[in-house]
């Protein structure tokens, strides 16, 4: 997975001066109708990068239980967060959109929730950047377009778009929620970012996908779709992590982004920080994985079977 974010090395002389900077204001913005924080949700199941693979992500929700052998929503009230990077390196896109673009109607009609954040993969396909489009997965979009096919180029394009099939809904969703005391997002959020509240923050990430709005936070290296700081920096960063948690109100922050080679969950400093990127597609090594956050415990959810992970006292 691509990333401009700074080399671990540096995340040490960078986090004093992260911590001291003081969030310059946003432009005004009209409200958004995207909630960004929800409470009171009994039961959260968090599913990382997916990468073209819907067969693997069928399976890990499966897992999870929070579909039936025909694919339906079988959840009931749980709250599923997909932490972004549904595209690329697979053929299987365009049928994972469509899994969770009915599952979000599904989980809505029985009391729960599914929230398919924005990461930089999505991103990358709203802005052009197709370096890691496989042929497949370009070809599957090429219904979509009424003039030449181009291997699909024309029809992702379209469907990418601000009025495309993907492009429109994606571009209603968030880049970071808060559920109960857990902040969820794709690659972190770093204590630069120019925000005081998960609303600003979306609304700094989505500058980068609306027309005449100046530079935001889906490109940027800190932003929050990039940032690599939590998951690669040294002991150091706790600190960093801890002013965040506090401006936003949490007590732990959930990310993808960073693959975990070794296929399991990971997590730091007393369960503040959980990374569920396992590897999730084929190309990555298949390792299904779920997060699961319930009753104030955390629980990897594996195919050999379920393992609480550490949670340190509040």
């Amino acid at each position: 997975m691509p990333s401009p974010a700074p080399r671990p090395g540096l995340l040490v002389l960078m986090v004093p001066l992260m911590l001291a900077a003081t969030p310059p204001s946003l432009p005004s913005r009209a409200k958004q109708d995207t909630p960004e924080t929800f409470s009171g949700v009994e039961r959260v199941v968090a599913v990382g990068d997916v990468h073209g693979d819907v067969d693997a992500l069928k399976a890990v929700l499966k897992l999870a239980g929070l579909i039936d052998a025909r694919g339906r929503w079988s959840g009931g009230k749980t709250h599923l967060v997909q932490t972004g990077d549904i595209p690329d390196r697979g053929d299987q896109t365009r049928e994972a959109y469509e899994l969770l673009m009915r599952l979000e109607k599904e989980a809505l009609a029985a009391g729960g929730r599914v929230h398919a954040l924005l990461g930089n993969h999505e991103v990358m396909n709203m802005l052009g950047d197709l370096r890691y489009a496989t042929p497949g997965e370009l070809a599957s979009f090429a219904d979509l377009s009424s003039g030449p096919t181009e291997g699909g180029l024309a029809g992702h394009r379209a469907a990418y778009g601000p009025q495309g099939r993907y492009g429109r809904w994606l571009r209603t969703h968030a880049a970071a929620v808060r559920i109960n005391d857990t902040l969820f997002v794709h690659g972190g959020i770093a204590p630069e970012v120019p925000a005081k509240t998960l609303a600003e923050l979306n609304q700094w990430v989505r500058q980068d996908l609306t027309e005449g709005q100046p530079p935001g936070g889906a490109k940027s290296p800190e932003g929050p779709l990039w940032f690599r700081g939590y998951a690669l920096g040294d002991e150091g960063t706790q600190a960093a992590l801890d002013t965040v948690l506090a401006r936003f109100g949490a007590r732990r922050m959930v990310m993808g982004h960073t693959t975990e080679r070794e296929g399991k969950i990971r997590t730091r400093w007393g369960g503040k920080a959980v990374f569920i990127d396992t590897g999730l597609s084929t190309g990555y090594g298949h390792h299904l994985a779920a997060l699961e956050l319930r009753a104030g415990k955390l629980t990897a959810l594996y195919p050999e079977g379920r393992v609480e992970l550490p949670v340190s006292a509040p």
